[in-house]
């Protein structure tokens, strides 16, 4: 191996201690040797015939200076049409990099000097519940699963596809899901839960994929990653077969929905922003909004893993957190959810009238001096 890829290597490894994330290790690669030509190294290579290590060795001497180097190699990702949030991130990981080398950069000079451009921001189309049940229509029974427990949920699908039966407890109402932390983006471990449609499905799909039976011990079960990679899409390939399972498991779901999205024009539309309006992560934000709009923004968000909120909603007694999860449910069921709704505004109505009835009772009570015990 040579130098500059071992050096390479041991700045990813050390990323990966970090992070925990293959993710943001690809990011990494692709910011400092890209295969298309526009990595760090790439753009050393080009304009100055050199490779990192040379770069750090001469800059040592005073023959570079680095700050204007990576403000350089920003205006080169600029004019590839690269965006702000790309740019930002491989900014990022080049300077990590070239600190891990040893070379000092200080990220005062970089805010004054190296001025990255502004993203462009485009309203998104939101996911409604017709889009939604449109998608569970038109996709096989795995994915129409993934759909309902993420969209109930607000599970990362990386954190899905991890998931193991030993994590689900359906003695509980509504169906509790527990995440442990090895699993989380944050990695902090956490909980949430999925309707009582989504829980259907589950189970319909583990008794199809894995012989589970609800009335029957199913320890033996337990350490099963419940949406591991399906055995029939498994391509025979080196690079694949060397890519973490729940890595493999997530690209096949993402690329299984994205085929049949595609075949009916309708669903397959685009963003301003050019990303597809139904996609994995857009059932996390449909959650979000509805979690948030009926029980509040700090439940949603515990929810959903962001850590900021996460100790106040660990505050709440778990009868507690299921009773507000409960309000919402009725919000987050796709199948039939025009009857669900309908059924909501009338019970709210009818909440409505009972109340300005008692509250009748009660000035009446009241003008007539007559004491009743709340």
């Amino acid at each position: 191996m040579k130098q500059t890829e071992k050096k390479l290597q041991d700045y990813l490894d050390s990323a990966y201690v970090m992070s925990h994330s293959y993710s943001t290790v690809a990011s990494y690669r692709l910011a400092i040797n890209n295969q298309n030509k526009t990595g760090f190294r790439n753009y050393l290579q080009q304009e100055y015939n050199i490779d990192e290590l040379k770069f750090v060795e001469q800059t040592k001497q005073e023959k570079f200076d680095p700050i204007a180097v990576l403000r350089d190699f920003v205006v080169f990702l600029d004019k590839q049409d690269y965006k702000s949030q790309t740019i930002k991130s491989r900014l990022a990981a080049v300077k990590g990099y070239l600190r891990f080398l040893g070379l000092k950069i200080y990220t005062e000079d970089c805010k004054h000097i190296i001025k990255i451009p502004k993203g462009i921001r485009e309203p998104e189309v939101a996911l409604t519940k017709e889009l939604i049940l449109r998608v569970l229509r038109n996709v096989p029974q795995r994915v129409q699963t993934v759909v309902l427990v993420l969209s109930s949920s607000g599970m990362r699908i990386g954190e899905l596809v991890q998931l193991q039966l030993f994590d689900i407890d359906f003695t509980t109402t509504p169906t509790t899901i527990r995440l442990p932390g090895k699993i989380t983006k944050t990695r902090v471990a956490r909980e949430t839960f999925i309707t009582q449609e989504a829980t259907n499905a589950l189970k319909d799909y583990l008794s199809i994929t894995l012989k589970w039976n609800e009335r029957q011990d199913n320890s033996h079960l337990n350490d099963v990653i419940i949406f591991g990679r399906d055995p029939n899409t498994i391509r025979k390939s080196k690079a694949k077969l060397q890519q973490p399972a729940h890595l493999s498991a997530e690209g096949s779901l993402i690329r299984q929905l994205q085929f049949y999205i595609k075949k009916i024009p309708d669903l397959d539309r685009k963003n301003p922003n050019g990303f597809r309006i139904i996609h994995f992560h857009a059932l996390r934000k449909f959650f979000r909004t509805t979690v948030g709009n009926v029980s509040g923004r700090d439940f949603a968000e515990a929810l959903i893993g962001h850590q900021f909120y996460m100790s106040t909603y660990y505050q709440l007694p778990d009868e507690k957190k299921r009773e507000m999860y409960l309000a919402v449910e009725p919000h987050l069921t796709i199948s039939d959810f025009e009857k669900v709704e309908k059924n909501i505004a009338k019970i709210s109505h009818e909440n409505y009238q009972l109340n300005e009835k008692f509250n009748d009772l009660l000035s009446y009570l009241r003008a007539n001096k007559i004491e009743v015990k709340l």
